[in-house]
């Protein structure tokens, strides 16, 4: 599947305030790599992916050093793994990973590990490591995508334990930008409303998603883990659900949440005006509020009563990583 890149572009570009060709053009590089090997994966995977490197590279959306504003002597004095740091979208770091994420891209990111600095070999490292849950697990085993985002679990907000573990305010910030992103993730000509709303049919009908997991959890060396053959058939049930949003299914869990999202904006639309531009943003906005709002009152809750937490494993050694320093005012660019 392809993406409409104008309606995108156009769509987040608030988020930013401008955008740079720079930033234009990382983000164009993990839609290409999108659409080359998981074409029909779970957009909300993508969604993630992007509002993850929102954060992580400080909204520039380009492959970034670990601690980037700082000098190349100072990781080779300070960072035990060096020169195996932090290096890409989401901060591919140690040996091992680097060496998996050659295998995957076909290069020789052990010899060469700058070139985990290429927009398409960082965008693919980004993909399989996620997926396959290269950065932390639990007892439970490694946090991926389909832990977080599946038939049954929508859960952007816990899905930051795959790459940072819970961090109150930053996991809940996260979570947001997924919504933004995801909402703006429109086929190329498909008709703008019924695209979004079956965009956030999170729990439409699947084909073989599961199965993507135990395709990629321990693939063996050099193998292809077979992106481009995972099939989920989120949008043909799109038409349906929109015909009959009502409609409660053991299959289709989500669907009183996007009955109720379809009321909403029904009724707002009817009793006001509104730029349709703006249109995706506003059903992404009520129906993440309408999907999270139990989830983030148990959160507080179970805050406020200090319940006992349950020590988790990394999977990869080394420090925790730094918070990303601002990015520079940008100058505006051209969607590409």
């Amino acid at each position: 599947m392809s993406f409409d890149r104008p309606f995108f572009f156009n769509s987040i570009r608030s988020l930013f305030g401008s955008l740079s060709q720079a930033q234009v053009s990382g983000m164009s590089a993990v839609l290409d790599q999108w659409e080359i090997r998981m074409p029909n994966a779970d957009q909300r995977w993508l969604g993630y992916m992007f509002a993850t490197t929102f954060h992580e590279t400080a909204r520039q959306m380009v492959p970034v050093r670990e601690a980037y504003w700082l000098s190349e002597q100072w990781r080779k004095t300070h960072l035990s793994y060096y020169p195996y740091y932090g290096r890409g979208y989401v901060q591919l770091t140690h040996q091992t990973n680097y060496k998996k994420a050659g295998d995957f891209v076909g290069a020789n990111l052990v010899q060469s590990p700058d070139l985990a600095l290429r927009p398409d070999y960082a965008a693919a490292a980004m993909f399989v490591g996620m997926v396959q849950g290269w950065f932390r697990g639990d007892a439970h085993g490694p946090h991926t995508l389909t832990r977080y985002f599946n038939p049954h679990t929508n859960d952007p907000i816990g899905a930051r334990k795959i790459i940072n573990g819970y961090e109150p305010g930053v996991a809940e910030a996260i979570a947001g930008y997924h919504s933004r992103f995801l909402s703006a993730l429109r086929p190329a000509g498909a008709v703008p409303l019924a695209v979004t709303m079956g965009a956030m049919s999170f729990d439409g009908p699947v084909g073989d998603g599961l199965a993507m997991t135990e395709s990629v959890m321990a693939p063996s060396v050099g193998q292809d883990i077979g992106f481009d053959t995972i099939a989920q058939t989120r949008h043909a049930g799109m038409s349906e659900a929109i015909q009959s949003p009502g409609t409660v299914s053991p299959e289709n869990p989500a669907m009183p949440i996007l009955s109720m999202t379809t009321d909403i904006i029904t009724a707002y639309v009817e009793s006001n005006s509104i730029d349709a531009a703006l249109l995706p943003e506003l059903i992404a906005d009520v129906y993440a509020a309408l999907a999270n709002a139990d989830r983030i009152v148990d959160r507080g809750r179970g805050m406020q009563e200090a319940e006992p937490v349950v020590a988790e494993r990394e999977l990869s050694a080394g420090p925790k990583k730094r918070p990303g320093k601002p990015s520079p005012k940008v100058v505006e660019a051209s969607p590409q």
